[in-house]
């Protein structure tokens, strides 16, 4: 039941885009704005410029029709990069649970099984030893992973949106340019994992994020689209010991009572994240900005560039060894 509300709010509130039927397979294009595809049936539609455009809600509709010319524009920049500037778009082949299952158990680690650009969505790969398979550019929205190991395996830009992780390795996981948006998480493990560019929105919880690489990662709210205000990276008390977010995008996100212990946040964008409690100790924070953040109890004892920090004087809260 829980999934099942995750997909249906988000199939409205990730549609704040329209897109062309004919040229885009009837996607919505807030998720392709976002880098994904959110299918539709196009039952609530408009006709502009000669093309029919998709929604998948009277809501979606509403939000389009607010910056319809700023929507265009995302969903046509998402459609030209998938179709990697050729004429005409390819599908992705569709694999089933049980094509997969007999894939994987025939895979060994000197033949890997290659999911790489197929269509895996809402299938099971649940309680499965993934670690000879590979899913570069592999689309998994909505799939089930529950349990899997996915240790050291390569998910370049692997669509991973309402997915189910929990307790799914994904230690020292290839997540360059991934798109996790609203995948169902729970005591999930990324630690160590490369998350370079990638874009993940949700309610994590004590995430296991440790040593990973998160440079440039774009994991807070796309001012853009400010309808979707409550959608945040949120993960109070997760472990995110010498994570390295240098460059990184976590404007509004939640770290509330987490441990951030020798990060490396040089250079992150911060504005209007919680740091409450938050244990800081040995963290780098050069050049990064914290206007508006609220770092009430966060513990910033040996933080290295405090004096090099945005916004400091606008933060909320009483911090410690934070002046």
């Amino acid at each position: 039941m829980r999934f099942v509300k995750h997909l249906l709010w988000l199939l409205v509130a990730l549609s704040a885009n329209a897109v062309a039927a004919e040229e885009t397979g009837k996607n919505c294009a807030m998720g392709m704005a976002m880098g994904m595809e959110v299918p539709t049936d196009c039952s609530i539609s408009m006709e502009t410029d000669g093309k029919t455009l998709c929604f998948s809600s009277q809501e979606s509709k509403d939000m389009f029709l607010m910056n319809k010319q700023e929507n265009m524009k995302k969903a046509e920049e998402f459609r030209m990069k998938m179709m990697g500037g050729k004429e005409k778009e390819t599908t992705k082949e569709k694999i089933s649970s049980e094509q997969a299952r007999a894939m994987i158990k025939a895979a060994t680690p000197d033949k890997p099984t290659d999911f790489s650009n197929k269509d895996l969505s809402y299938q099971d790969l649940s309680g499965l030893d993934l670690r000879n398979a590979r899913f570069v550019d592999a689309n998994l929205f909505g799939s089930d992973l529950r349990g899997s190991n996915l240790t050291g395996v390569d998910m370049t830009r692997v669509y991973l949106n309402l997915a189910r992780i929990e307790n799914a390795n994904l230690s020292n996981t290839n997540l360059t340019d991934a798109i996790i948006f609203q995948p169902i998480f729970g005591k999930t493990s990324f630690k160590g994992a490369n998350l370079t560019n990638a874009r993940m929105i949700g309610t994590l919880g004590d995430v296991d994020m440790s040593g990973a690489n998160v440079t440039k990662g774009r994991f807070g709210l796309d001012v853009g689209n400010q309808p979707m205000g409550q959608m945040k990276f949120d993960s109070v008390g997760g472990n995110f010991a010498n994570t390295n977010f240098e460059g990184a995008d976590l404007n509004i996100a939640n770290f509330s009572f987490a441990n951030l212990t020798g990060a490396n946040l040089r250079n992150a964008i911060m504005t209007r994240a919680d740091l409450s409690q938050a244990d800081l100790t040995g963290a780098d924070l050069t050049g990064a900005d914290l206007t508006d953040e609220a770092v009430d109890g966060a513990i910033f004892k040996d933080a290295k560039g405090l004096d090099k920090v945005k916004g400091m004087a606008t933060t909320k809260g009483k911090c410690v060894s934070c002046k």
